[in-house]
């Protein structure tokens, strides 16, 4: 008797699941709704001052604040120097973390753990203290107004993160795929290379990604070191032309349409690379 009153009261199993989905999507709406704003905001027509009901409605759509902004905020330039900056850090972050993370993960040498914790301790340290030093160093280089100047900096705080995603992927490796390659007289470096790099595509799709949107987004180096309108980033455009868009909400919005696109964009490509990674190395395990 108890079973069978205990089997009316259970709830359905597909009730967890729509609580589950409605809580998501509550949270996925909150997130969303900024970003609609400001594309809402990006299409509103030059003639309508301000957007009704919190930036979410407009009387028509409109392209001219794109046009405007391609044409008085000389857009392209400050989008290349982006990627001139971005580009760059990226590559090297994987360069040199995946061989420093091979390094930690597979050989042994003197200290090993220790430079691994030291690298995890530098993850602590916030950017903004950073900020005086690297103005500082950059100064006495030479490197302020130049692409270097932010360059190398972004890959030198992109380095430990990265380690410790790829170290951690290097270190769960089949032993026994290694030592039939040293067998074959593959060298260390040979491992890195023809092994390991070629199924490590699911943490270097994290790097990549996270490496590119944190170079991409950076704001206070790039304010700092970069003090010639020639060469300024994406990032500062908003704060180059504030006095000449402040009144003008829909060119402002178009601006930051136009900084968060690539970053969306990279991490639609590399979400995929990144599925297809975790596929190959299951068949792989």
């Amino acid at each position: 008797m108890r079973s069978r009153v205990s089997i009316g009261l259970r709830k359905p199993p597909h009730i967890g699941k729509t609580l589950a989905f409605i809580f998501v999507a509550v949270l996925a709406l909150i997130w969303l709704v900024p970003i609609i704003m400001m594309l809402v905001v990006s299409f509103m027509p030059p003639d309508q001052r301000a957007p009704r009901f919190g930036g979410l409605l407009i009387s028509g759509v409109s392209v001219q604040n794109y046009v405007t902004v391609f044409e008085d905020a000389e857009i392209v330039k400050h989008f290349i120097n982006s990627v001139a900056v971005t580009i760059p850090s990226v590559f090297l972050v994987v360069l040199i973390s995946s061989l420093a993370a091979f390094a930690l993960a597979r050989l042994k040498f003197f200290a090993r753990d220790l430079w691994f914790y030291l690298l995890i301790m530098t993850l602590m340290l916030p950017i903004p203290t950073l900020v005086v030093p690297i103005f500082q160093i950059n100064k006495a280089l030479g490197l302020n107004d130049s692409y270097l100047g932010l360059i190398l900096p972004y890959t030198a705080l992109g380095v430990p993160f990265a380690i410790v995603i790829l170290r951690s992927f290097f270190a769960g490796f089949l032993r026994e795929i290694e030592e039939a390659a040293i067998l074959d007289g593959c060298s260390p470096f040979g491992i890195y290379w023809r092994i390991m790099m070629p199924v490590s595509w699911p943490a270097v799709a994290v790097v990549i990604i996270w490496q590119f949107m944190t170079s991409w987004n950076e704001f206070i180096l790039a304010l700092v070191t970069m003090s010639s309108i020639e060469v300024k980033p994406l990032t500062l455009v908003p704060l180059v032309y504030s006095g000449q868009f402040m009144m003008r909400p829909g060119p402002m919005f178009a601006i930051l349409t136009l900084i968060t696109l690539p970053v969306i964009l990279v991490y639609y490509l590399m979400q995929r690379f990144m599925v297809s990674g975790l596929t190959a190395g299951a068949v792989r395990g």
